[in-house]
């Protein structure tokens, strides 16, 4: 009888898991338009791990180009044209807080941009500064409880939305 119950805890676990993986949709795409000289928006906040997409809508060639003062900083670059109408970048999670970015062949003519990036980090209930297998452990341990540490989205009950929390910000805090 003991075996059976153990199993079937094992399987509510796995199937837990299972499922907190399969929602990692929680990540955004933002779009971002080129058109004539103009990034539309020139400013967008996102989140790190959420997805950017510029796409090209009119004007002669251009480019996604991170850095300032029209100078490439080697963080990314990408041709944005008729011949390559759509970019598109995950943000890492280690992205800096701010990347300025510009159109190559337009920047003297004011084609630049800023996206500012936030590093949610709700899910380090353990205080280490990375979201790991220890903040899913403590989230497992107090299931069911209100304890406020675990208690990740603060809705006064640790169960799968503070696991899909953990599980979504997996990774170092910036």
């Amino acid at each position: 009888m003991q075996m059976c119950h153990n199993q079937n805890i094992m399987f509510k676990f796995v199937s837990v898991i299972y499922f907190c993986l399969h929602s990692l949709a929680s990540a955004e795409t933002h779009y971002i338009y080129a058109s004539g000289q103009q990034f539309t928006p020139e400013v967008v906040t996102v989140n790190a791990g959420d997805t950017i997409q510029w796409e090209y809508s009119s004007g002669l060639a251009h480019t996604v180009t991170t850095g300032t003062k029209c100078f490439w900083d080697g963080y990314f670059h990408a041709s944005l044209a008729s011949f390559n109408p759509i970019v598109v970048w995950e943000v890492p999670l280690d992205a800096p807080s701010e990347i300025p970015y510009f159109c190559l062949p337009h920047c003297e003519e004011g084609m630049t941009a800023i996206i500012y990036v936030n590093h949610v980090c709700n899910a380090d209930v353990t205080g280490d500064e990375f979201v790991n297998v220890n903040d899913l452990l403590m989230v497992i341990d107090q299931w069911g409880t209100s304890n406020g540490k675990a208690d990740v989205n603060d809705d006064g009950i640790i169960d799968v939305t503070d696991l899909l929390e953990v599980v979504g910000n997996w990774g170092p805090c910036a």
